[in-house]
């Protein structure tokens, strides 16, 4: 079963490689994936039943990764040097950068304009909500002074932040084959000296 809906998944990342999500008939996805038109429905109801299981699966798998990430931040401590909180925001991060990496043709296929709206909000709104799961675990957070204005101001911060981070994902993921890990790592630290983080580091009294 599951091999069979890893083939039709499979299938519909080839076909967006050549066609919209919205141009799509479910005759494109049995021609690629060499099944019959009941296979395919024994599984889905359509394009878009079989698209929101990819991206489901996808944000599935994410979140592992962002959970094994997760317990790293609880060591950040805003009494230390910021070029020392970057580092461990970095290592923050190691499992998500490289599901990213291994998933970098999905990703790229799915933000493609070929892909669907659906699975850049489904990204962003995701990402929003663990940034601020993970800020809630930093250490002396409750040293901030923020009335309710610095509190939106944060948000909107986050909501940029996510935005940019989404758009420096699919760069990086652009130059993958040409760029050595530390290079990666660099362009990483430097893109983290504009985040959240920063802000907060900067308003702790």
């Amino acid at each position: 079963m599951q091999n069979t809906k890893n083939n039709l998944i499979t299938a519909l990342l080839s076909c967006l490689e050549d066609k919209s999500v919205h141009e799509l008939k479910v005759k494109d996805i049995i021609d690629k994936a060499g099944v019959s038109t009941r296979t395919f429905y024994q599984y889905y109801s359509d394009v878009n039943d079989l698209l929101r299981d990819t991206e489901d699966s996808f944000i599935a798998e994410y979140l592992k990764n962002v959970e094994k990430d997760r317990d790293s931040l609880g060591d950040l401590d805003l009494d230390v040097p910021f070029e020392d909180q970057l580092e461990t925001i970095l290592n923050a991060t190691k499992n998500t950068i490289e599901f990213c990496y291994a998933h970098k043709k999905e990703i790229q296929l799915l933000l493609s304009d070929n892909g669907d709206t659906r699975f850049y909000n489904m990204i962003f709104h995701t990402g929003c909500e663990k940034i601020m799961k993970r800020m809630s675990q930093i250490k002396h957070i409750d040293e901030l002074k923020m009335d309710e204005k610095d509190r939106m101001r944060m948000m909107i911060s986050v909501q940029v932040f996510v935005h940019s981070i989404i758009g420096m994902v699919r760069v990086l993921l652009e130059y993958s084959d040409r760029l050595a890990s530390y290079d990666v790592r660099q362009s990483i630290l430097t893109f983290l000296r504009e985040s959240p983080i920063a802000s907060m580091n900067i308003n702790k009294k």
